[in-house]
């Protein structure tokens, strides 16, 4: 794999202004007022080789690819495809990686190591070999550190921001940060760090923001440090990397290439043409390009016209005979060499009205052609043909946001469509005040019209029969009562309010005789530790109220809804089953029930090694029961009585745990380790590969 495809890595990236609190390492990079932190600018994309012209910062610096391998100036990578001593030409000669600035600094550590910053903005294709329709350009950020101190945490501090980076376990760090990667996207790259571009503080050569063959001090940092200082160097703050005790290690040299922008290419925009006769018409012609360019237009039966501009913007009308040109010619003659790019022409689409009736369902489209000596079949894309300067589609259920209409000749226009007719129904409401059901005497009910759909303006129960009762909330979606302690049947009518209402409904309530009642605690449960539990006491029968309490001397959880027929807890980081007592009170007295609540069991798995050399285990398993607050001890030996190796968390998502620590703790004799975990899993004796 190339360099340029490589995008992922080996130790984690955390941008201080985001993850610095995670690693409590760094503060933010403070960008300095007016300060822009990437390239804001990419110009017309090459006839010649498909890459953009130019990148250009905020600055108003803009650089081109550096593509020429003569110049010592504009070193390419190393590329066995790419013949620096011929021109370089797209795809016969072309290289594979290029750069619009390639920026690096390197510190020695004093630990043997080194510290290497890259701050670029490239040129590549997404496969690797020189490919059409492959390009791409990217911004790219890489620190990597070698020999740092493993697991620690290091600040980098540089022109483009501040990072918290964190080593491996080798002591490697090695981060990537790439932006557009995607064929033909350009206009990613400008989301990249890279941006403003750096160049020499003093001295660079003309036409060029440095000498990447000399290292020399730079500026362009958006940054400023604690001091108020830009941040014009690389520096890196963490144990050790200077040496024993040496925790900060800097440089202000870096190595810089780029090329300052002296093309700035074309782009045609569109071509289109007008002509009432047979005899001829105009041609306007549309282009964008860099300030200040000589832009011109030209084709078959056209004199050669400059364009005019307004710096981004450039425009041509010429005047053709007979039938109009397949295609024009757009040159920028300012460019060494000249960029040259054609365009076709075509006719110009006009809709003037696109009128979409909400009462008839018609979408009525009045569109028209620049060319009327010939005119072409105009269709509304998706629709059909526009039959007359008019054209009315019957049948439309629901109207474009826009539409389309296409000419033969080739040219397309699109427009808003604009709605008409009358204003559509709103949903009318629709009361719902539940099912019939059987309730108990004493028992407190409530009714409920929450189903009823709509734009519900307000709600009213009243009672059209049996026993009376006192509602409470009979303006609301849910009312209230205390069941009478006669039985029969008591019913109730909704009416809501809103958009086609008032809609009513009614529900019918039966009281009943006074029974002995009977409590249903529900099947005993083996639930997850950590997980919620609903208990039921919903099969209950005789019951006006509810009440659960919990066994005493179970580890106490808090009940939710204790006084509810189905209440709620969190089974808590314990092995011990819990009971609870389910008590219900009705008219014709109480009972009561008890359900058992049981952990499921924890099993472990276990893969244990330990290197003599280095006085190290690594011990690694799973425990199948997933929990955020599971955790496993590993203790030396056949028995949970042996020394404490250490303790591991467990992944809540794939149960999975590692350990690996370096101790003073040897195997014992029997080369065996046991697992405990927090929710209660037991693992005995498991073997130790033992290894130098």
């Amino acid at each position: 794999m190339r360099l340029f495809a490589q995008v992922t890595t080996t130790a984690l990236l955390l941008t201080a202004a985001t993850n610095a609190l995670m690693l409590g390492a760094a503060q933010s990079a403070t960008l300095a007022p007016g300060a822009v932190n990437h390239p804001v600018s990419v110009g017309p994309i090459s006839g010649e080789n498909g890459f953009p012209v130019t990148y250009g910062d905020a600055s108003g610096v803009r650089l081109e690819g550096c593509l020429d391998g003569a110049d010592a100036l504009c070193t390419l990578a190393a590329d066995s495809t790419y013949d620096p001593a011929k021109p370089t030409s797209f795809p016969d000669n072309f290289p594979q990686e290029f750069f619009y600035q390639r920026a690096s600094a390197v510190i020695t550590t004093g630990n043997g190591g080194k510290a290497t910053l890259d701050d670029n903005l490239e040129g590549a294709f997404s496969n690797g070999s020189v490919t059409a329709g492959d390009q791409i350009a990217f911004g790219r950020f890489r620190i990597k550190i070698t020999n740092a101190v493993p697991n620690a945490t290091y600040t980098v501090t540089h022109p483009y921001g501040k990072d918290v980076v964190k080593a491996d376990d080798a002591g490697l760090v090695f981060v990537t940060q790439d932006k557009g990667l995607t064929p033909g996207i350009f206009t990613t790259a400008l989301g990249s760090r890279i941006g403003p571009f750096l160049k020499w503080n003093a001295g660079a050569p003309a036409g060029y923001i440095g000498d990447p063959t000399v290292n020399h001090a730079v500026t362009g940092s958006p940054f400023v440090d604690e001091a108020g200082a830009p941040q014009n160097y690389l520096k890196v703050d963490g144990p050790d990397i200077g040496g024993p005790g040496i925790n900060s290690v800097s440089t202000d040299q870096f190595s810089l290439l780029g090329k300052l922008a002296t093309n700035a290419g074309v782009d045609p925009t569109a071509a289109t043409y007008s002509r009432s006769d047979t005899g001829g018409g105009t041609l306007d012609v549309y282009a964008t390009s860099g300030p200040e360019q000589g832009i011109d237009v030209s084709g078959a039966g056209l004199d050669r016209t400059t364009m005019v501009g307004d710096g981004k913007n450039y425009y041509g009308r010429v005047n053709f005979t007979g039938s109009p040109p397949k295609t024009v010619t757009v040159t920028n003659s300012g460019d060494k060499p000249a960029t040259v790019k054609t365009t076709p022409v075509v006719d110009a689409v006009d809709i003037t009205s696109a009128v979409y009736d909400t009462t008839a369902q018609t979408l009525t489209i009045k569109a028209t052609s620049s060319d009327s000596a010939t005119p072409p079949t105009l269709t509304a894309v998706g629709y059909g043909p526009l039959t007359a300067a008019t054209t009315v589609f019957n049948n439309v259920t629901a109207a474009p946001a826009t539409v389309t209409v296409s000419s033969s000749l080739g040219g397309t226009d699109t427009d808003g469509v604009r709605g008409s007719g009358a204003a559509m129904t709103p949903i009318s409401v629709q009361a719902f005040a539940g099912a019939d059901s059987t309730i108990q005497q004493g028992q407190k009910i409530t009714l409920d019209g929450s189903a009823s759909t709509g734009d519900v303006a307000s709600y009213a129960w009243t009672q059209l029969t049996g026993a009376n009762v006192t509602l409470s909330g009979a303006d609301t979606a849910k009312a209230s009562f205390t069941a009478p302690s006669t039985p029969g049947a008591l019913s109730f009518k909704l009416t809501v309010t809103g958009p086609g209402g008032p809609s009513s409904a009614t529900v019918t309530l039966t009281v009943a005789d006074v029974t002995a009642p009977t409590a249903d605690a529900g099947p005993d449960q083996t639930v997850v530790r950590g997980t919620l539990v609903k208990l039921s006491g919903s099969a209950s029968t005789g019951a006006a109220s509810y009440q659960w309490t919990q066994a005493a001397g179970d580890p106490a959880v808090t009940i939710t809804g204790a006084d509810t027929a189905t209440p709620s807890f969190t089974f808590p980081a314990s092995a011990k089953p819990l009971t609870f007592t389910l008590t219900v009170t009705g008219p014709g007295g109480s009972a009561t029930d008890t359900v058992s609540v049981a952990p499921k069991p924890d099993p472990l798995t276990v893969t244990a090694r330990y290197r003599t050399g280095g006085k190290q285990w690594i011990i690694t398993g799973t425990a199948t029961l997933l929990s955020p607050a599971n955790t496993v001890t590993i203790h030396n030996g056949p028995t949970l009585t042996g020394a404490v190796i250490g303790t591991a968390p467990v992944d809540p998502a794939t149960g999975a745990w590692t350990l690996k620590v370096t101790s003073a703790i040897a195997p014992d004799a029997t080369r065996t380790v046991s697992v405990e975990s927090k929710l209660g899993g037991v693992l005995l004796a498991a073997p130790v590969n033992v290894t130098t």
